[in-house]
Order: structure tokens, then C-alpha cells, then sequence
């Protein structure tokens, strides 16, 4: 009977401790910030957003796309504009270019076919080789230039024809070495302008050219001069 009552008692107290305990940790519990709890559950369940929390979240994520999309659009435009550009300035330069090659083979055919009228033998730097020269003929280098008139001192005959059979004029025939320039051949004498190879002579051999003017004093007073020569055919 002791030993029943002395069971019993041991109980109780054991169960006003757990009672004791329990409300200790009820209270410790109710003691606690707000946000600290707050923190618990979000670092265990994560972070809980509102309705329009969410809804605020979308409409900025579809602003963003819409932006990002724009400008990748601008960005495509701007290439595209810039390649149509690039396309163009190629174009017009590559017509250029043919409309100058075009105007340059123009210019020459006239050198080739104009008449070559007598004219006044004499330098100027207004007929210095043009690029239509320089392009569309053969450059045949720095030639030695002599002077020579119609008198039987220059031409060993008073009033001798040309080698081809022409009468010599001034301002249009040059008497040349034909195993490099042959007779009948326009030549572009640099700073003189157009002239035909017309005539030959003992002296005149390779690099060098005897250009015809009306008289003695006209040759003797250019003396010997340099140029360049080009063969425009």
C-alpha cells in the first residue's frame, strides 16, 4: 500500500515538471520578435510574395523583354542600314571608277583620232601627260629631244619629204629610230603634246627624237631638250 501511494506521488511530479517545462517554452516562444520568426519560416519555406507582389514582378520581367527586344531590333536596323550604306559607297565608288576609266579611254581615243593639226612647237605645262595618258598608253621613258627644219644643213635635201612620204610640218611630225617607234605612230611627247612619227634619220637612234619646226633659228634656239615619251599607238 505504501509503495502504491509513494508510485502515485512520483508521477505527479513528474508530469507538474512537463507541464512546468512546456509552458517555459510556450513562453520563450511568445517572447520572440515578430521578425525574427518572421526569418525562421522564410529561410525554411523561402520567401512568400504577395498577389501583387507577383503581378508587379511580371509586368516588370515583360518590360524588360520588351526593352531587350527593341533593341536588338534598333541594333539589327542600325547593321542593316549600315551593310545598305557600305553596299552603296561601293557602288558609287566602283561607278566612279568606271565612268573615270570610261572618260580616261574616251580621251585617248581622241589623241588617236583627232586630226594633228600644225601648230607652234613650244613647252607649256598645260600639255604635261594626263592620267588618260599615263593609263591607256606605253610609257617608253625619258627621251632626248633634238630639233630639226626643212634646210639642206638639217635635212641634207632643201625641201625633202619625210621618210612615210608626208611633207614634214611643224607641230606634227618627229623623226624617230622605227625599230622602236614605227612610222605612222602617234607619240605624246610631255609638255610638247601630239605628234607622228613621220621620219627617220641617220643620227636618231634609241632614246631619242627629232622634232621638225619651220626654220634654222626655230631649231637652233630650242636647242636639246628632255621628255617623256609615250607611244599612243
Amino acid at each position: 500500500m505504501f509503495f502504491s501511494l509513494r508510485k502515485h506521488a512520483s508521477k505527479l511530479i513528474a508530469a507538474t515538471l512537463a507541464v512546468g517545462t512546456m509552458a517555459s517554452i510556450s513562453a520563450a516562444a511568445l517572447d520572440q520578435p515578430v521578425a525574427m520568426l518572421s526569418s525562421n519560416l522564410n529561410a525554411s519555406v523561402g520567401t512568400v510574395l504577395t498577389s501583387d507582389q507577383i503581378n508587379t514582378a511580371e509586368q516588370a520581367l515583360s518590360k524588360a523583354k520588351a526593352e531587350a527586344a527593341a533593341k536588338a531590333e534598333a541594333e539589327a536596323k542600325a547593321k542593316a542600314e549600315a551593310a545598305a550604306k557600305a553596299e552603296a559607297a561601293q557602288q558609287a565608288a566602283s561607278s566612279t571608277t568606271t565612268n573615270s576609266s570610261q572618260s580616261q579611254q574616251s580621251s585617248n581615243n581622241n589623241l588617236l583620232t583627232e586630226p594633228v593639226s600644225a601648230k607652234t612647237v613650244a613647252y607649256s605645262s598645260s600639255l604635261l601627260a594626263t592620267d588618260a595618258i599615263k593609263n591607256n598608253s606605253t610609257a617608253l621613258g625619258n627621251y632626248k629631244l633634238t630639233f630639226y627644219c626643212p634646210c639642206e644643213l638639217c635635212n641634207g635635201v632643201a625641201g625633202a619629204k619625210t621618210a612615210s612620204g608626208t611633207t614634214p610640218t611643224e607641230g606634227r611630225t618627229i623623226a624617230v629610230d622605227s625599230s622602236i617607234i614605227p612610222l605612222g605612230s602617234r607619240v605624246y611627247i610631255e609638255g610638247y603634246g601630239v605628234f607622228i612619227a613621220e621620219d627617220t634619220g641617220g643620227a636618231i637612234k634609241d632614246n631619242k627624237i627629232d622634232v621638225f619646226v619651220s626654220s634654222h633659228d626655230r631649231a637652233y634656239e630650242l636647242g636639246v631638250q628632255y621628255a617623256n615619251i609615250y607611244l599612243l599607238g
